[in-house]
């Protein structure tokens, strides 16, 4: 097993390890399918949607970025059906959405995971979700 392998197999295991239970029990209902966005189309966003589409039942069906060319990168890649967005909020709203990605800049990752769960969505995030433990109990 060489490095590249090794990260990529602990990273697929550790984003089956950070999702709930509940999270993976709507996959193996029939007919249900994830609606997944990704927030923050950048090298980690990208390579963490890559691994979630994998998964049978996951459908990527937004993408937010406020870099025009990465939106346009992301409608090249993954589809023409892709929704795309400059502002994180219109994702947050839309309820056929039921879990993101969050892979932005650190600074954003505390203040949209927390708008993201009390929308209820799931959420997956990079490090840090904080940096200063006050923020943590938000």
């Amino acid at each position: 097993m060489n490095r590249r392998s090794f990260i990529n197999s602990v990273a697929v295991g550790g984003t089956g390890l950070a999702v709930s239970p509940s999270f993976f029990s709507l996959v193996n209902e029939p007919q249900s399918i994830i609606k997944l966005a990704l927030i923050g189309k950048g090298g980690m966003g990208t390579a963490d949607t890559n691994t979630a589409i994998r998964v049978p039942g996951v459908e990527l069906a937004s993408v937010c970025d406020i870099y025009a060319p990465r939106l346009e990168e992301a409608r090249k890649q993954w589809g023409q059906h892709i929704r795309l967005e400059k502002d994180y909020r219109q994702i947050l709203d839309d309820d056929q959405i039921d879990a993101v990605i969050i892979a932005t800049p650190d600074h954003w990752h505390q203040k949209i995971a927390v708008e993201a769960l009390k929308k209820g969505k799931h959420v997956y995030c990079e490090k840090p979700i904080v940096h200063k433990r006050s923020e943590g109990r938000a």
